[in-house]
């Protein structure tokens, strides 16, 4: 505790002078301006150097998120290419075997529509 040089509390409880005395002590105020040793400038290049170092930090942040989508993009485009590349492939297999493939005239499918018609047909009368 510090020495009772300047604190007077007269006609206060002794819990009081307690109470007081160890808030007046406690409460330190900032050195005025004109005795802070160094120069102003000192403080404010401390100031820039950290908001430097925080912009710093957040570019850095930036950077990194951005190169995770980049990668992301790269990959999605590397998987498009992949599906072009087999559909490609799918189509070229296709075509070799399309010429060997039995073929269905059209009358005999336009008859299995019609008898797959009519039966629909017969179904719905039934119903009715």
């Amino acid at each position: 505790m510090a020495p009772d040089g300047f604190l007077v509390f007269a006609g206060s409880s002794p819990a009081n002078v307690g109470f007081a005395r160890t808030f007046w002590t406690s409460a330190i105020l900032p050195p005025p301006l004109e005795s802070c040793l160094g120069p102003a400038t000192l403080q404010q290049s401390e100031k820039n150097s950290e908001k430097e170092r925080l912009s710093e930090a957040q570019s850095m942040e930036k950077m990194k998120v951005k190169e995770k989508y980049l990668q992301q993009a790269r990959r999605r485009e590397e998987i498009l290419a992949l599906l072009r590349k087999q559909r490609e492939e799918r189509i070229a297999k296709e075509l070799i075997s399309h010429p060997h493939k039995p073929k269905i005239k059209t009358d005999q499918l336009r008859q299995k529509v019609s008898e797959a018609d009519l039966m629909d047909q017969e179904a719905v009368k039934a119903l009715k």
